[in-house]
């Protein structure tokens, strides 16, 4: 998807707002402090706009450890499984070549070794040379014997690579998952609708898709009334809730604080409305209540924006449409759905 006017002003907004952070907390302009600062202006992360949000609603100062750790925790942990995977998928390859090539050998040796040993029995008579064949029939049992041996050494490397890749598939799908809801992160979202946006418009037939922005309504007001864990509970119960109304590829995604996002492919606008409205419809019937007390705390709605793909406007602007009728539902009185003109 390219790069909009809009897109890098919006960047250069950040990197400004950010190198002024560090400045005025008179931090280290270090990559990771400064990537840190940048992810948070961006709000591309909402664990990393809580933790800095808390902090400096508390009047502490934001340690630099404090920073290294949203880093190492939020940013560097998707950063170093992309890298490794890579490094992995090469060196998964590179021993899966080897391993065919040495199969190909054994077998080759092998037949060669079972045709000498039947060319022995002829020479025999012609002692000249039944001793130089004896001699090649014996090195060649050494060499596959040889090969056998390697072939158990990258039959032991094969497995180390399968666990590592596991591990590695792990850490790529807590890099893609939001720490609180355990739905789709922002990041995540972001890229799987910039694949979708570019399948749509090299697609001769392209199928239909929307976004979904999804907003809880009065939502500060619960915040502050029960406080942040009850907020924290009734995010993860309205995450599991939207999750549960999607399938197939469909993305439920954590966009911001209290917004999430939904990706639906092969969806037209029309279908897209009527899931919104079913969806609204089960939040606001369900009675939100703490996990542990069981103490009731009313009901949740919810306002909802939605747009379908126009070929060729990209990921953003589909976005910026969707937030535009998430704005209208909300001002026209939250608990309400809209679509995007």
């Amino acid at each position: 998807m390219p790069t909009t006017e809009k897109q890098v002003t919006r960047h250069w907004d950040y990197a400004e707002a950010t190198l002024k952070a560090l400045r005025d907390r008179g931090l280290r302009p270090t990559p990771e402090l400064y990537h840190v600062w940048f992810v948070y202006f961006a709000e591309e992360n909402p664990e990393i706009l809580r933790v800095i949000d808390a902090v400096q609603a508390s009047g502490d100062d934001l340690a630099e450890d404090t920073l290294l750790q949203l880093y190492y925790r939020y940013i560097f942990d998707r950063q170093a499984a992309d890298f490794l995977q890579r490094g992995m998928e090469d060196f998964s390859e590179l021993v899966e070549n080897s391993d065919e090539c040495l199969m190909t050998a054994r077998t080759g040796l092998r037949g060669y070794g079972e045709l000498l040993q039947k060319s022995a029995k002829t020479l025999k008579k012609h002692k000249e040379i039944a001793p130089v064949i004896a001699e090649i029939a014996e090195k060649t049992d050494d060499m596959h014997q040889t090969i056998d041996n390697l072939h158990k050494r990258l039959d032991s490397y094969l497995n180390r690579v399968a666990l590592l890749q596991r591990e590695l598939d792990e850490t790529r799908e807590r890099s893609y998952t939001d720490g609180l809801t355990r739905v789709s992160n922002r990041m995540h979202f972001e890229e799987q609708l910039t694949m979708l946006a570019a399948e749509y418009d090299k697609s001769d037939t392209p199928e239909p898709f929307c976004v979904m922005m999804v907003d809880l309504d009065q939502f500060k007001a619960v915040n502050d009334r029960f406080g942040h864990r009850i907020g924290d509970e009734i995010l993860v119960l309205i995450a599991s809730m939207l999750k549960a109304n999607i399938k197939g590829r469909d993305i439920v995604a954590r966009y911001g604080g209290d917004e999430f996002a939904i990706l639906l492919p092969q969806t037209p606008l029309a279908d897209a409305m009527s899931l919104a409205q079913d969806m609204s419809k089960r939040i606001a019937a369900r009675e939100i209540k703490a996990k542990n007390s069981g103490t009731s705390y009313g009901q949740m709605t919810v306002s909802v924006g939605a747009a379908e793909y126009i070929a060729g406007e990209g990921g953003a602007k589909l976005i910026d449409r969707a937030d535009s009728a998430l704005y209208r539902a909300k001002k026209d009185g939250r608990n309400r759905h809209f679509a995007a003109e």
